[in-house]
């Protein structure tokens, strides 16, 4: 779009723009859905051109550069588009790579664009895997037992403290899923974790061991909310794993919210002691072994169930992008409970191995669909990104 057209355009709205940033599908459009819905215009920057997203009545796609390839043509793509809208907006990366990208140049950003969250330095506390297991560590939060290698003499004594199975984990989750197209490797001994260890080091990965926690999906929770830069919490809100892909540490594909009071608490207090502000998606598993509750890992942006949390009465987007325009951060109504949010497309696979496992029943199966339910990709609102999704079927969520 010419620079003409685009300042006569944005002209004419009057609230600032929000802006998603990445190519994950089910989080955009989640996000694009938050804001259309009340009626924020929303514009989509992504590489692909053929982006489901570009296509919901509720944003307007731009294709851009690649931040992981092209950082400063990507934020140069940014600062020149800043400098055609009439109020500064506001920026929601939405994958890793993208928050990444933004925090580094933000003091370039902020001429034209509002960041609701922290600093680099801060937001690599969670980013960083390593950064991460220090921090629980170092605040005594639970967590599963993690070990970092700082070289192939480290091998050994690992191998004498940890359980198998156990898994080889990203200390840059992003990096490693672009290089390896999984987000970490299960070993079963240690000839595995030798071989694993060597094969990510190989192509300069930096990687930790974790314990595996025992227990399937319905071990695992969340806990969403919105921290401003007092680090008060706005719209708290849990949820509870039904199905997961792929089987251990994979994503929610099915998942219903939950009441879990201790979740917020845990936390709240990490967040207070590193000083974080923004959204938060933070991952926990409950130990069945003697029930307590792990700390998995903290996502320092928005993910792929947010339209579930908007379902159920809390649009955390919404309320960061309030909070950013310095506008008042309307009161939270109580929940309406018993929503479920589904991405068919990957429970569909999480289903079946379920079901030849004998840990599901075909009747348990159909049963479990039934009830109030928000979709990752399909909307009778919003429906074209859907189509365009199911004619491409690949991993662009």
């Amino acid at each position: 779009m010419k620079s003409e057209k685009l300042i006569k355009m944005t002209n004419k709205i009057k609230l600032p723009f929000a802006f998603i940033l990445g190519k994950y599908a089910t989080t955009g459009l989640g996000v694009a859905r938050c804001f259309g819905e009340q009626k924020v215009p929303v514009f989509w920057f992504d590489s692909n051109p053929k982006q489901p997203g570009f296509l919901s009545k509720y944003c307007k796609g731009f294709i851009c550069p690649n931040p992981k390839n092209n950082e400063k043509e990507y934020i140069d793509f940014l600062l020149d588009f800043g400098k055609n809208i009439k109020e500064k907006g506001v920026l929601f990366p939405i994958a890793d790579i993208e928050v990444s990208a933004v925090l580094k140049n933000r003091t370039k950003l902020e001429q034209y664009y509002h960041i609701p969250m922290a600093n680099l330095d801060v937001t690599e506390k969670l980013l960083n895997k390593q950064k991460f297991n220090h921090e629980l560590e170092k605040y005594k939060i639970t967590h599963p037992k993690t070990f970092s290698f700082n070289d192939i003499s480290d091998f050994k004594e690992i191998s004498k403290q940890i359980n198998y199975p156990c898994i080889i984990k990203p200390v840059n989750s992003v990096l490693f899923r672009e290089e390896f197209n999984t987000k970490f490797f299960r070993v079963e001994n240690n000839r595995q974790m030798l071989d694993k260890y060597t094969r990510a080091t190989s192509k300069n990965q930096e990687v930790i061991v974790q314990e595996i926690i025992p227990g399937d999906a319905k071990y695992m929770y969340g806990f969403d909310t919105y921290y401003d830069k007092k680090f008060t919490s706005h719209g708290n809100f849990v949820f509870r794993r039904i199905r997961e892909w792929p089987t251990y540490s994979g994503n929610g594909v099915f998942i219903e919210n939950a009441q879990y009071p201790e979740l917020e608490k845990i936390t709240t207090s990490l967040i207070n002691k590193i000083k974080y502000y923004g959204i938060v998606d933070a991952e926990f598993k409950l130990d069945p072994r003697n029930n307590k509750l792990n700390l998995i890992e903290i996502n320092p942006r928005c993910w792929m169930q947010i339209s579930l949390p908007y379902r159920c009465g809390i649009n955390l987007p919404y309320i960061a992008y309030m909070d950013a325009i310095g506008k008042k951060i309307d009161a939270i109504y109580p929940l309406k409970n018993n929503f479920k949010w589904l991405f068919f497309y990957q429970d569909l696979p999480a289903s079946v191995r379920d079901i030849k496992n004998h840990e599901l029943t075909i009747k348990d199966w159909i049963f479990s669909y039934t009830g109030k339910k928000e979709y990752a990709i399909f909307s009778w609102r919003d429906p074209l990104p859907f189509f365009r999704f199911i004619s491409k079927i690949r991993r662009t969520y």
